[in-house]
């Protein structure tokens, strides 16, 4: 019927997007998933929702705004910033 044969390779499979890569909005990580409803990485998702049940109380340096970023870790204004 064609002079050609359609290769099942060239033809993208059902399901096969390629997923964007995000900044996550809490420590800057790369992210291609929407945690919780928001551009956040598995880990601060996770942090989150331990910190929910511990309650972090006190800021590493009083001032209630820590610079956030991969690796910097202040559990308080870490969980704010996802707040």
């Amino acid at each position: 019927l064609f002079p050609f044969r359609i290769r099942e390779s060239i033809m993208p499979r059902k399901g096969t997007t390629k997923k964007v890569m995000k900044n996550c909005l809490v420590c800057g990580g790369a992210t291609n998933v929407a945690y919780m409803g928001i551009d956040v990485c598995r880990a601060c998702s996770i942090f989150y929702r331990r910190s929910v049940k511990k309650e972090a109380s006190v800021c590493r340096t009083s001032s209630n705004k820590c610079e956030l970023g991969y690796g910097l870790n202040c559990k308080k204004c870490r969980f704010d910033a996802i707040d």
